[in-house]
């Protein structure tokens, strides 16, 4: 079918469609004012009492007179009281009604002397029963009187509003009729509309269902087409997607290609799955390839954000976690986006770079920190103590007679004395406390958060400890030495190199008093400050 005919096709089917909107809407409409116009004559035709005004006053005329007589009775000892006031009673339930209905509404011309005599029984009634009373003779004679003087000059005109009620009710059936016929008629041209509106409709389905059926045959055809185009169309895919995974599968690199709607996976090669421990393809996702979670996401928010991603140097998942460089790029392919992930094994690099990290900061003879990593160490410890005002302690230590154990028992035995001495500070120390080697025979060590009471109880008990050492030889003799301490205590914003050049002149001053000892320097001023 033309685009022009499939245009034109559908504008016809639109204007059709609101074509048979309106008409369903005008059918609801008809359809509900005719329920709601019989469900009010039905509410009418239901009220109570309705078109009662005739007999209503039928039943007044006549309670006047019985009433009437009561109390001529009543005033020849006929009756008692209570009769009496029986009889009011029953004349006030009757004009009652009158109150609420509207009895003269459809006289063609008002009957004032009519009305005035219904309201005038009205209100006499009521008067009466209001003051009318169980046991009250007295109250029954002067009730009596009343009915006496005034209800037999309104006998005549009641019979006046007998009359103009059987007129008023006349009428009013006379226009409840012509109310009903119109009723009818609107019913009638409804069912009649909703006949027509019922037939277009069907006219409507029948032409439809020949175009469907039309349309069908059409699209019929076009199936058989498209099929031959998707099978031919699947064969091309499926031959692009069977090049895809040879290339993937032979990279030497681990690959994954996931649908990025879904996370659907299309492809994972065999080594990555060997690699990370994932037996089936299906079970693999972004998250799964790292060893934390939250690594797995940042990489996915990154790549949806740049849309490619080099060299994400992370810790990757396995049965055996190991270091990684993970690259992505975010693909179209054959209509659908998908990420393309790639990943290398870097641990052997992360190895050597850990082992040329601690080659540049460990001492390699004793295995502690190297003048540099501690220097770098010791400085930001002392920054942390001035920023809270915490005292800090440095201590240079200095092993005796060094160059005589090298002279008298070699260098093998000088190393090994170092490295006694070395491990014996290690043990005697906290772990925040940082120890390094500056070089030779020279320690040095910052105390964080240490007091000079407690620096000297810790460089009393390194000095004792090292005193109370014996390093075996491989003559198996043994070999003692001491060593020399010089302490200083840190001043407000004093600086590394400050602080171990004082301690150092501490140090000198014990080798000049006499080896194996401690000297503090400034003692006398930090004796005074405590």
């Amino acid at each position: 079918m033309p685009n022009t005919d499939v245009a034109r096709f559908q504008a016809n089917q639109r204007r059709m469609m609101a074509v048979l909107v309106v008409l369903v809407l005008v059918m609801a409409v008809i359809v509900g004012s005719a329920l709601w116009m019989v469900v009010r004559q039905a509410e009418t035709l239901a009220t109570p009492a309705l078109h009662s005004e005739l007999w209503r006053s039928h039943q007044a005329n006549a309670q006047i007179r019985r009433t009437l007589s009561a109390a001529l009775a009543y005033k020849q000892g006929n009756i008692s009281a209570d009769d009496l006031t029986v009889q009011i009673q029953v004349l006030r339930s009757i004009t009652r009604t009158f109150e609420k209905q509207h009895v003269f509404r459809f006289l063609p011309v008002r009957r004032p002397s009519a009305e005035q005599a219904l309201n005038q029984v009205i209100q006499l009634s009521k008067d009466w029963d209001e003051r009318a009373a169980w046991g009250d003779p007295i109250g029954a004679d002067i009730i009596a009187d009343e009915i006496s003087q005034q209800l037999p000059g309104l006998l005549e005109p009641m019979i006046d509003v007998l009359v103009s009620a059987n007129i008023s009710l006349s009428n009013e059936l006379d226009d409840d009729r012509q109310k009903l016929h119109s009723s009818f008629l609107y019913l009638g041209w409804s069912l009649l509309g909703l006949l027509i509106g019922s037939a277009l409709l069907v006219a409507r389905l029948i032409v439809s269902y020949l175009q469907v059926r039309q349309l069908s045959l059409r699209l019929g055809d076009l199936n058989q087409n498209l099929e031959a185009r998707v099978e031919e169309r699947t064969q091309e895919l499926s031959e692009e997607q069977a090049l895809l995974n040879y290339i993937l599968e032979a990279s030497p690199s681990d690959v994954a290609l996931l649908n990025a709607k879904d996370s659907q996976v299309h492809f994972v090669n065999e080594r990555l799955l060997k690699r990370s421990g994932i037996k089936q393809q299906q079970d693999f996702s972004i998250n799964a390839l790292f060893a934390h979670p939250g690594e797995g996401e940042r990489f996915h928010e990154a790549l949806e954000a740049r849309r490619q991603i080099n060299d994400w140097e992370a810790l990757l998942a396995g049965e055996q976690p190991y270091w990684g460089v993970v690259s992505g790029r975010v693909l179209d392919q054959i209509g659908r986006t998908s990420y393309l992930i790639w990943s290398y094994d870097i641990s052997v690099r992360k190895q050597m770079e850990q082992e040329l990290l601690t080659l540049a900061n460990t001492d390699s003879l004793t295995g502690i920190n190297n003048r540099h990593a501690f220097m770098q160490l010791a400085e930001d410890s002392l920054k942390l103590n001035h920023r809270y005002r915490r005292q800090c302690a440095a201590l240079m230590i200095d092993i005796d007679h060094f160059k005589q154990i090298n002279d008298v028992h070699g260098h093998q035995v000088g190393d090994l004395a170092l490295q006694a001495a070395a491990q014996t500070l290690v043990n005697g120390l906290r772990e925040v406390d940082v120890l390094g080697r500056l070089g030779g025979e020279e320690f040095a060590i910052l105390l964080p958060e240490t007091d000079f009471t407690q620096a000297r109880q810790v460089a009393e008990r390194l000095r004792k400890n090292i005193e109370n050492m014996q390093v075996l030889l491989p003559s198996q003799n043994t070999l003692s030495m001491t060593v020399s301490i010089g302490l200083a205590m840190n001043t407000s914003q004093e600086s590394l190199d400050h602080l171990l050049g004082r301690a150092d002149s501490a140090l000198y001053q014990a080798k000049t008093n006499g080896r194996n000892r401690l000297e503090t320097a400034g003692e006398a001023a930090f004796r005074q400050k405590l």
